[in-house]
Parts: structure tokens; C-alpha cells; sequence
């Protein structure tokens, strides 16, 4: 009897909770966010007891002002931040984001990079409490070193490394669609300039490339019994443009990754024979859409289609041969006519004309005056859309915002392209 009394008997009398926390970090339009945080507590905190209006949380980042962050919402959940409705240890706390405002990256030496100093400070505000098991907790100590962050979509992605023939090594991230009994196409997605390095987290987040694995983005390639296609998003250690290692661009269309980064995908493709070589499709952004034209014009009979968005590829380096070569592969361009950083002029707008001057029948360009959000979740201080940099085209491609006059989608024409 008096050992099932200090089992299950009165619940403690100390004020305090301890714990440790887990950050979920997400993939917006504008790039990563903190947007949840999981609290694991030595206790069981009663359901009713919790309150969003209750805790405060302050956001510390190197590269940015510690911030106070606005809680959306606050309640118990199970270890994964999914709520439930009976008491438990586990408190899940979501957090108000926008272009501004709990951002995760820090942007230096022209990469988007993990902070080296990045934590929160959790705490119930003054006179706010908490129960569990209807005893009064008044104040929370959480370590504030966060045990993990998760990215739910972004983790879904396996990470790997390719070696070259030339000993260039380039990092790499896949997601694979449900096992079918369908062959699948594949997307392959080459990141900016501020997305290389070494962990393509920053890739799949620093633009919302994660979701492409999304249902809405899949939903095009999910029919005649296949379950979605298969994402390959490579990752240079600088940028695609790199003539020597060391961020120095190139003046002439050459790279020192372009070599190892077709046997990458030659390599992956090989390597799944659940791929469609017939559907291999290749885009991606500014540097990534240099790179999509750098790969299309060495490989021309390689690619199902392309997808260069604000591609950095000057139409000076692209021959009249070259032009022929590549004026039967479907091409779909997109990028904003006030993109500061690459100059449309210069660059899509003559080779696309190029290419239709050409006889190109299945070449489209997405022309936007600007870019704007288009949720409207986000507005500036006079109620209007909130406007992204000009160069930020990549948002509307990856929101499946390309819209041909007869109502198709960038997605669904992806889809429907086969050699």
C-alpha cells in the first residue's frame, strides 16, 4: 500500500517544469521559417490548463536582432506536434511567420548558411501558469538548445554524395515516389546562387523546392497507375557558374561542374530503372537555370523538357547551332520583367525569341510584370500584396502559378512531356 502511494498519489508540489524543446522548420515562398516548437516536459500538462496567451518565446539568430515572436496557437501533443486531447508531457507552440519575421537562415559569403548561433528562449509570461494534474506550474525551464529540427517535408529527402570523373564531389538529395508497377518520371530541380554548399536542406528550403513532393505539385504525374515522380535535387559545393572553385564566374557559359554534374544524374537515373528515361525533366533558377541550359545544349537528346526560370545563361554564348539543336525540346520559361539580378533582355527574352524564330513548337515563357504573394496572407502597409525582389521569379514555377492561356499548369504540361 505504501508503495502504490508514491506511485500514484498526489502529484508534486514544485512550481517548475523542466524539459528540452524540438524546432519544425518549413519552406516558405521566401525561404526557411521556425514555425512550431515541441516542448518534451517532466510532466504531464493538464490539456486545459494550456493557453497560447500564456508563453512567450524569444528567437535568438546570429545575423538577426533577437525577436519576440508572436504565438499563434499553443496546446498538448503527442512527441510529433500532433494535438491531442489528453493530458501529456509533450506542449506544441505555433508561431506567427512571414517574408520578415522568423526567418532561419543566415545569408554570408553568398550562400544561405545554418546559423551557428540559434536558439529560443521559452517561458510562461508573468502570472501565467500551468497544471498538471491540477497542481499550479508557474514557471518553465527549458534547455535552450534545441534537440533536434525537423523539416517535415525537406527530411523527406535522402541525402548522398557523387563523385566525379574529374574528383569533383557534388551533394545531393532525392525523394522517391510509392513503389508502382508503372515506370515514373523524373524532376530534377538545380538550385540559385545562395543555395551550394554542403547539406541540400538549404536547397529544398531556401525556395520552396520542397514542395514539389507535395500532393498539389505530384497530383499531375499520378495517373495510369503511377504514384508521382521522383525529385533529384543536386547541390554544387559553390555555384553552378563556378569557373574555378571559387566562386568566380564564368564570361563564356563554362562551368567546372557541368561535367560531373550530367554523370550524377546519368548515374542516379541508372541506378533506378523505376525512372523513365523518356521523361526526365530539368529546371531550376538563376544559376539553376544556367545550369539547365549549360545541360540541355551538351545533352540535347537527354531531356524530355526544360524549365530555366530567371536563367542565367547570356543568349550571346548560345550559337545558331545551338539554337537548332535545342529548338525541338519543350521548354517552358519563366521570369519577372523588373528582375534586377539578370536582366531578361539579355538573357530568356532574345533566346526565346530565338528559339521561336527557330520553328520551336512547344516553347512558352511566363512573362510577369513583378512578383507578389498571391495567397494573400502577406501585405505591405497599404493593404496591397506584399512584392518580392524582381528576381524571384521561381515562386509563381513553384507554386504551379505558370498558366498557359488554355488553363494548363507548368505541372501538368511536365507531366504530359515524353521523348
Amino acid at each position: 500500500l505504501a508503495r502504490f502511494l508514491v506511485e500514484e498519489g498526489s502529484a508534486p508540489t514544485n512550481p517548475e517544469a523542466a524539459g528540452t524543446y524540438k524546432r519544425i522548420i518549413e519552406g516558405y515562398d521566401w525561404g526557411a521559417a521556425e514555425t512550431k516548437l515541441i516542448l518534451s516536459l517532466d510532466r504531464k500538462i493538464d490539456a486545459a490548463s494550456v493557453d497560447a496567451s500564456d508563453f512567450a518565446v524569444t528567437t535568438v539568430r546570429q545575423g538577426a536582432s533577437n525577436a519576440n515572436r508572436t504565438i499563434t496557437d499553443a496546446y498538448v501533443s503527442d512527441a510529433d506536434g500532433n494535438k491531442v486531447n489528453t493530458n501529456s508531457k509533450f506542449v506544441t507552440i505555433e508561431m506567427y511567420v512571414s517574408p520578415s519575421v522568423g526567418g532561419v537562415f543566415r545569408y554570408a559569403n553568398s550562400l544561405n548558411q545554418w546559423p551557428n548561433t540559434f536558439y529560443d528562449t521559452i517561458s510562461l509570461k508573468n502570472g501565467a501558469t500551468l497544471t498538471s494534474r491540477n497542481k499550479v506550474i508557474d514557471t518553465l525551464s527549458i534547455d535552450q538548445q534545441a534537440t533536434a529540427m525537423v523539416s517535415p517535408l525537406s527530411d523527406q529527402f535522402v541525402q548522398k554524395d557523387y563523385t566525379g570523373a574529374d574528383g569533383r564531389t557534388l551533394r545531393y538529395g532525392y525523394w522517391e515516389p510509392a513503389k508502382d508497377n508503372v515506370k515514373n518520371a523524373l524532376i530534377i530541380w538545380l538550385h540559385g546562387a545562395g543555395e551550394g554548399g554542403r547539406d541540400t536542406r538549404i536547397v529544398t528550403m531556401g525556395n520552396k523546392v520542397e514542395n514539389l513532393i507535395t500532393d498539389k505539385m505530384q497530383a499531375a504525374f499520378k495517373k495510369d497507375g503511377a504514384s508521382g515522380a521522383y525529385v533529384l535535387v543536386p547541390q554544387s559545393p559553390t555555384v553552378w557558374m563556378d569557373v574555378t572553385g571559387n566562386t568566380t564566374y564564368t564570361s563564356d557559359g563554362s562551368t567546372i561542374y557541368a561535367a560531373t554534374l550530367f554523370e550524377l544524374i546519368d548515374s542516379y537515373v541508372k541506378s533506378n530503372p523505376d525512372i523513365d528515361t523518356n521523361r526526365i525533366l530539368i529546371g531550376g533558377c538563376s544559376n539553376g537555370g544556367f545550369m539547365t541550359m549549360k545541360m540541355i545544349i551538351e545533352h540535347p537528346d537527354y531531356f524530355a523538357a526544360a524549365y530555366p526560370i530567371c536563367q542565367a545563361y547570356q543568349n550571346s554564348w548560345i550559337t545558331d547551332a545551338q539554337i537548332q539543336s535545342i529548338k525541338n525540346i519543350p521548354m517552358w520559361f519563366t521570369q519577372a520583367r523588373n528582375d534586377t539580378t539578370v536582366n531578361p533582355n539579355n538573357y530568356t527574352v532574345p533566346t526565346y525569341d530565338r528559339l521561336v524564330a527557330a520553328g520551336a513548337k512547344d516553347v512558352y515563357f511566363s512573362f510577369f510584370d513583378d512578383v507578389h504573394d498571391t495567397t494573400g496572407n502577406w501585405t505591405n502597409n497599404q493593404g496591397q500584396p506584399y512584392q518580392y525582389m524582381g528576381h524571384w521569379s521561381w515562386i509563381y514555377m513553384l507554386n504551379n502559378e505558370c498558366v498557359k492561356p488554355d488553363g494548363t499548369t507548368i505541372m501538368q504540361w511536365l507531366a504530359a512531356q515524353s521523348k
